[in-house]
């Protein structure tokens, strides 16, 4: 399975994060975030959870039936999985600080990291962008549970990030949420961002939302650093 990696200068050993690329896969965004993240001191590893069979137009923010096809086909079992094992791999890079690996995802990508956190149970956060499935559509050997379902798996520190009208996310589901993550008593919080509808962080097109992505990218680097701050 094919693998970005970036690791940043100076001395190590550095904090690292396993990225969820969007459900477009691997592309220029994800190499954005990366090289953002290197310049605040992280690692990162984004994994093609496709393994070469995604999407061909990777950068179609304005054409969805190819990725929606590729979504529909998606074993997100296996997905999770390699968002799961990659953490190990990273932590087995030089001048990685294996206490202080986390995920961070976005869309489909941060349901699969939503997922490996569950699978783990050993990162040191969590940051998801807008999962794109907290329900699936209907449940099978791909999808054999509803991520909502496992939010009580969640050890870790969280961050769900969502716009307040992302269509995915409607309030009634927000709340179903946040009703669990206090029933659980999961350390988890659920932040939105006004007028911003899903996938607010592409780099263009419809649904971008400037004042979103830059407040999200504030509070996701904020939250980061305080869990994954030197010990």
């Amino acid at each position: 399975m094919a693998t970005n990696r970036v690791v940043p200068g100076g001395p190590g050993p550095h904090p690292a994060l396993v990225i969820g690329a969007e459900a477009y896969g691997p592309n220029e965004f994800s190499e954005g975030v990366q090289a953002r993240l290197a310049e605040l001191g992280y690692a990162s590893v984004v994994p093609d959870y496709y393994h070469g069979e995604g999407p061909t137009k990777r950068e179609s923010y304005d054409q969805f039936d190819e990725v929606i096809e590729h979504i529909g086909r998606l074993d997100f079992t296996r997905a999770a999985r390699d968002l799961a094992a990659a953490i190990d791999d990273v932590r087995a890079m030089p001048d990685i600080d294996p206490r202080r690996v986390a995920v961070w995802g976005y869309c489909t990508g941060g349901t699969l990291a939503w997922l490996a956190a569950c699978l783990r149970g050993d990162v040191a956060a969590a940051v998801l962008f807008f999962p794109s499935q907290p329900r699936f559509e209907e449940l099978g050997p791909t999808t054999p549970v509803h991520p909502v379902d496992l939010l009580w798996q969640l050890t870790c520190p969280t961050l769900f990030i969502y716009g307040e009208e992302d269509l995915v996310m409607p309030p009634e589901l927000l709340d179903d949420v946040r009703g669990r993550i206090d029933r659980w008593n999961v350390d988890a919080e659920v932040r939105t961002y006004p007028r911003a509808g899903h996938a607010f962080t592409a780099p263009w097109g419809d649904m971008r939302d400037d004042d979103a992505d830059r407040n999200s990218w504030r509070d996701a680097t904020a939250f980061l650093k305080l869990h994954t701050a030197a010990r």
